[in-house]
């Protein structure tokens, strides 16, 4: 059964779909969207993971950051932090369900919402997996793609600024959001099982990103494994990277929930 659902986030309502295993006490994985992205995700590519796990007997839940999608806000007021703490509040409010084994917990991130994933995992020990999706691992990134000259003295002036190519306005209190993430004080918390994706040919973030990753859950996760595409680009557009992605993502979560 999928079911819309409104839980409190960081600064408003978050607006999310729940994908309900039914019959039994489950596990359940929940979905981080990347920037500027949605629930649905591109290609509804989340929408498409949901369905495929709940078939395999795990619950979801995917839902938009505050900022994002349907939920309130509006995207200047994102900040990495609020969406920091919008992952804690979709752990706590999806524990709630009786449904959901408390102990079998999994997290998706793709992009920016993959560092979103690392933290969040490292703030409980009931996630036993965590899939990252063309991970960001060094925000400043977006921040030099983003601020021209002109955009910086708009913000200092105004406070935002709308970004061509990106749809957006996007808010001071972001770009400086973006200097004060500590990712691997996460990495060294989080314990559980880790799987990461990523593609040769992503535009957007090179292979340093999920390579910083891998050599610094070398030293933490209970099990880690890497898996790089030949092709698909940031969100996996290609037949071939959507199928490996969606196949490879459910088997691990499968296998992570069966191992305890």
């Amino acid at each position: 059964m999928e079911k819309q659902v409104i839980f409190d986030g960081s600064k408003g309502r978050l607006f999310g779909v729940i994908h309900i295993v039914e019959k039994n006490i489950s596990p359940a994985v929940i979905l981080f969207h990347g920037f500027t992205g949605s629930k649905v995700e591109s290609h509804f590519l989340f929408t498409k993971l949901a369905r495929r796990l709940y078939k395999e007997g795990i619950s979801v839940l995917r839902f938009d950051f505050y900022g994002s999608g349907d939920s309130e806000g509006s995207f200047e007021e994102m900040t990495i932090e609020t969406e920091m703490e919008d992952g804690k509040k979709a752990v706590q409010f999806l524990k709630e369900f009786e449904f959901v084994d408390k102990q079998k917990i999994g997290i998706c991130g793709l992009s920016m919402g993959a560092l979103t994933a690392v933290y969040v995992s490292s703030q409980f020990s009931e996630v036993k997996g965590l899939c990252l999706w063309s991970p960001l691992a060094f925000p400043k990134i977006i921040k030099k793609k983003i601020l021209t000259k002109k955009i910086k003295e708009k913000i200092e002036k105004y406070g935002k600024c709308y970004i061509p190519g990106i749809g957006h306005y996007i808010g001071k209190s972001f770009i400086n959001s973006l200097e004060k993430v500590n990712i691997e004080g996460f990495v060294k918390k989080y314990k559980g099982k880790v799987f990461i994706i990523h593609t040769k040919d992503d535009a957007s973030l090179d292979l340093k990103n999920p390579l910083f990753y891998f050599e610094k859950f070398h030293k933490s996760a209970s099990s880690l494994k890497m898996l790089i595409l030949d092709k698909g680009g940031h969100v996996f557009t290609t037949e071939e990277s959507e199928n490996s992605v969606l196949e490879e993502t459910t088997l691990f979560f499968k296998e992570c929930f069966e191992k305890g």
